[in-house]
């Protein structure tokens, strides 16, 4: 068997280095034309929903480009009233956890590289870039958790979980809010409720049931029906306490 001539490799690289300016010059007009008022992270997803057909390719190109934006942008102050904003990353030490986490996978990628590089060179390579890529989704994960506390408005609850999902609960649709102990032990299995907690072995501090149930989109672009939300909060009594201050002054009104 003939072996491939090395010109059609050259040609195939050029036409990939090609396919791969072209496409982000599209993106960069595609993001150019997105609402300057609008934040990054929101524009980021208009340019890429813009672009990109597929839902799932969607949100794993999104996830993607804003783990790159977080690890090598500044933090910004958001104009937004400190009172209004609730941390979720201090209570449970979460920062101390990642470098944890960065620590053991960097130890493990090393190693278990090394080990599969006798067996297999492509097994221990593809290894090494996934663990490199669990690193950068873990400080860019931590980075979106600091910078994107739950914000409070007059007529919303914001809530961006990190890399991992996004979603604006209205005030007017919250049925109740109450101590996320008491029924969660009999909610948790239930397929429309959803858990945002930073650890799985993590107890929620507030349950928030809805009067509608709302869509909310997982990390791999799938959508889910919910009709109550746990969640936990550094700032959690006052949180509920603001909470239930607007819905009753949005019955009101």
């Amino acid at each position: 068997m003939n072996a491939i001539p090395m010109e059609f490799w050259l040609s195939l690289e050029v036409l990939v280095v090609c396919f791969g300016i072209w496409r982000v010059s599209r993106f960069v007009k595609a993001y150019k034309m997105t609402d300057r008022g609008l934040p990054i992270e929101d524009r980021i997803e208009e340019m890429v929903v813009n672009q990109v057909e597929n839902k799932v390719l969607s949100t794993f190109v999104t996830r993607d480009l804003l783990m790159i934006y977080y690890l090598f942008s500044k933090s910004k102050k958001r104009n937004v009233e400190k009172k209004d904003a609730y941390s979720l990353h201090k209570k449970v030490g979460y920062g101390g956890m990642v470098v944890a986490f960065i620590f053991v996978l960097l130890l493990e990628g090393v190693g278990v590289s090394y080990f599969l590089h006798s067996w297999s060179k492509v097994a221990a390579w593809i290894h090494l870039v996934l663990s490199i890529y669990m690193i950068v989704f873990l400080i860019g994960d931590f980075k979106a958790i600091i910078r994107n506390p739950v914000f409070l408005s007059q007529e919303t609850i914001h809530f961006r979980f990190g890399l991992r999902m996004k979603v604006e609960i209205l005030l007017s649709n919250i049925g109740g809010i109450q101590s996320g102990k008491i029924n969660y032990e009999n909610d948790k299995k239930r397929k429309d409720v959803w858990v945002a907690t930073l650890l799985e072995f993590e107890g929620p501090d507030i349950e928030i049931a809805f009067k509608e149930p709302i869509k909310i989109k997982d990390g791999i672009g799938r959508e889910h029906v919910t009709r109550k939300m746990y969640l936990s909060l550094d700032e959690k009594d006052e949180f509920m306490r603001n909470v239930n201050t607007l819905v009753l002054k949005n019955e009101v009104v």
